[in-house]
């Protein structure tokens, strides 16, 4: 018995340090806007990514950064392979780094100092034909040590890559 109330006591001591770390690491949340259904199901198993020229100034770093966790996401974590059945051109429309002083200052309360990118992705098949347009928005709130923006990185590239599995897998 005491064995069990032991191992209940760690399990609970490790669900509070999560929560205390979540709370203080900053969060991030994305969505998606889905500008063009696609008009029937497409199926695929290989996809090629490029990048376009971005409406906005977003820096070098944080355009790469997005890349490797597109790249990440759809090649190594998903069912994906590099090929040509799906094109998928991505820019980004908006950008917005916020400020992680602001975010650290204000402690989590409020959306104080949050960032965000909105994406813009198109689908085209592969006689360039396009199947489908999104926007994609990642965003960085509030936390104790102000969150980092690469939390808006990859709620954004997430939020790509289940659209892709979902519409076109």
């Amino acid at each position: 018995m005491k064995k069990i109330v032991k191992r209940l006591s760690g399990w609970k001591h490790l669900c509070l340090l999560i929560t205390v770390l979540v709370f203080l690491a900053g969060c991030g949340a994305g969505k998606t806007l889905v500008m063009k259904p696609p008009e029937m199901k497409v199926r695929v198993s290989s996809v090629d990514i490029s990048e376009e020229i971005p409406t906005v100034n977003v820096p070098e770093d944080v355009r790469t950064k997005f890349q490797e966790k597109l790249n990440h996401l759809l090649y190594k974590e998903g069912t994906f392979k590099k090929g040509s059945d799906l094109k998928i051109k991505y820019r980004f429309i908006q950008y917005d780094p916020g400020n992680q002083f602001t975010r650290w200052f204000s402690g989590g309360i409020g959306n104080a100092g949050e960032g965000s990118l909105t994406i813009e992705v198109k689908y085209f098949d592969a006689t360039g034909k396009e199947l489908s347009t999104i926007h994609t928005e990642g965003k960085i709130q509030s936390g104790f040590f102000g969150g980092s923006f690469d939390f808006a990185l990859e709620k954004a590239a997430r939020e790509i890559v289940e659209y892709t599995k979902n519409s076109f897998q």
